[in-house]
């Protein structure tokens, strides 16, 4: 489990109904908010606030075969977010090798690996604390 103010608002991007489920018990009830499409979070990023964001980029079996597509991954929303200068918390926890070009996109963010429903670092860009989550909460505000 990992602790965030109770009064944040957290969005996910994440396909898999399992994850999207591990993230609703994690955090207070009506806290999270949550797309399995890129064109469905990009209306709902456009227009609602949330304090941080966790990002997906595999999104379907066809972004998994083809991860240098343009459209329809997490790599499309990580372009909207540093286009629109997102100042909330990112998390991108992808397994996929694009959580790194996703990084690249958005250097402000941590990068954590989803594995066994748990949110752990990866080498790499991930920056801060000795967990990927911890000490994010408290920098924001």
């Amino acid at each position: 489990m990992f602790q965030i103010p109770h009064d944040w608002r957290v969005f996910v991007l994440d396909d898999t109904e399992e994850r999207l489920a591990w993230f609703r018990q994690q955090l207070p009830e009506g806290a999270v908010r949550s797309a399995k499409t890129a064109a469905a979070a990009l209306e709902i990023l456009s227009t609602e606030k949330f304090d941080m964001v966790f990002l997906d980029h595999d999104l379907s079996f066809m972004d998994a075969g083809f991860p240098l597509r343009q459209h329809g991954n997490g790599k499309e929303v990580a372009r909207y977010l540093a286009y629109s200068k997102f100042a909330g918390k990112i998390v991108i926890h992808s397994h996929s090798d694009q959580a790194q070009a996703m990084a690249k996109i958005l250097p402000q963010a941590a990068v954590c690996r989803f594995d066994s429903l748990e949110l752990t670092v990866t080498p790499g860009p991930a920056r801060g604390a000795a967990g990927c989550l911890s000490g994010m909460a408290a920098a924001h505000r």
